[in-house]
C-alpha cells in the first residue's frame, strides 16, 4: 500500500513538473512572438514615415482595424476606407504568398510577417491581396505597395480588400495621369483644318470629317465646270 501511494505521489510530481514547464515555454513563445511582432511593426513604421517625408500619402494600418466582420458575414468598413475605395492608395506591409513563390504577380501584404497563412490564421482585415503591374520577388523586409484600392462588400470574400494595377516598392501620388501623344501626321491634319474652319485660309477642299456645316437657308454651292458659272435654270 505504501509503495502503491509513494508511486502516486511520484507521478504527481512529475505531472505538476511537465505542466510547468509547458507553461514556461508557452510564455516564452508567447513573450518571443510578441517581441517579434513590435519588432516588425517597428521596421514597418520606420518604412511608412519614409514615405510619407518623400511627400506620399499612406494608409495607416489602424484604419483597417476597424473593418468588422468575417468570411461568412461579409465585411463592415469605416468611412475612412469606403473614400477610398477606386483611388490610388499607398500602404506599407510584409509579402506572404499565395501559390507563386518566384516573379510573383499577386501575393498577400499584412502589417506584419506570418509564416502560412492556413498554419497562422491572420484575421482577415489584416490581409490585402495585391496584384502587380510587373512581376517581382518575395522579400522578407516590409515594403511599400502603390495601386488602386478595392473594397470587396458580401459575404464569403476570399479577401476583404485588394490593390490592383499595383507597383512594387514604388508609391503612387494621387490620380497620376499620362501625357497624351499625338503623332506628326495628325498634328498636321489638325492644325490645318481648324484654320480651314475659322476662315484663316483661302477655302480648300478639306479632308473628309472636316467639311463645316450647312447653314440653314442657304443653298449649297453649285457644281458646274471649273472656271465657268452654273448654268441657268431660266428658260430663254
Amino acid at each position: 500500500m505504501a509503495i502503491r501511494r509513494r508511486r502516486m505521489r511520484d507521478l504527481l510530481t512529475l505531472t505538476g513538473i511537465i505542466v510547468v514547464l509547458a507553461a514556461i515555454v508557452l510564455i516564452n513563445g508567447y513573450m518571443r512572438r510578441e517581441g517579434l511582432t513590435a519588432q516588425y511593426e517597428k521596421l514597418r513604421m520606420a518604412l511608412e514615415e519614409k514615405i510619407r517625408g518623400g511627400g506620399y500619402t499612406v494608409i495607416d494600418w489602424s484604419e483597417m482595424h476597424k473593418v468588422r466582420g468575417n468570411r461568412f458575414t461579409g465585411p463592415t468598413f469605416p468611412q475612412s476606407l469606403k473614400e477610398k475605395d477606386g483611388k490610388l492608395v499607398n500602404i506599407c506591409g510584409f509579402m506572404s504568398p499565395i501559390n507563386q513563390f518566384r516573379e510573383v504577380t499577386e501575393f498577400m501584404l499584412l502589417p506584419v510577417p506570418i509564416t502560412c497563412y492556413f498554419c497562422d490564421a491572420p484575421p482577415m482585415r489584416n490581409v490585402i491581396h495585391v496584384k502587380l503591374n510587373k512581376p517581382a520577388n518575395l522579400v522578407n523586409e516590409p515594403v511599400v505597395i502603390g495601386g488602386r484600392l478595392h473594397l470587396h462588400e458580401g459575404a464569403k470574400q476570399m479577401f476583404f480588400y485588394s490593390i490592383e494595377e499595383a507597383r512594387w516598392n514604388e508609391p503612387v501620388k494621387g490620380e497620376e495621369t499620362t501625357e497624351k501623344f499625338v503623332d506628326q501626321t495628325h498634328r498636321t491634319h489638325l492644325i490645318e483644318g481648324f484654320r480651314q474652319l475659322r476662315g484663316e485660309t483661302p477655302e480648300e477642299p478639306l479632308e473628309k470629317g472636316f467639311e463645316p456645316p450647312a447653314v440653314s437657308g442657304q443653298s449649297a454651292p453649285a457644281t458646274g465646270n471649273a472656271g465657268n458659272p452654273p448654268a441657268s435654270s431660266a428658260t430663254p
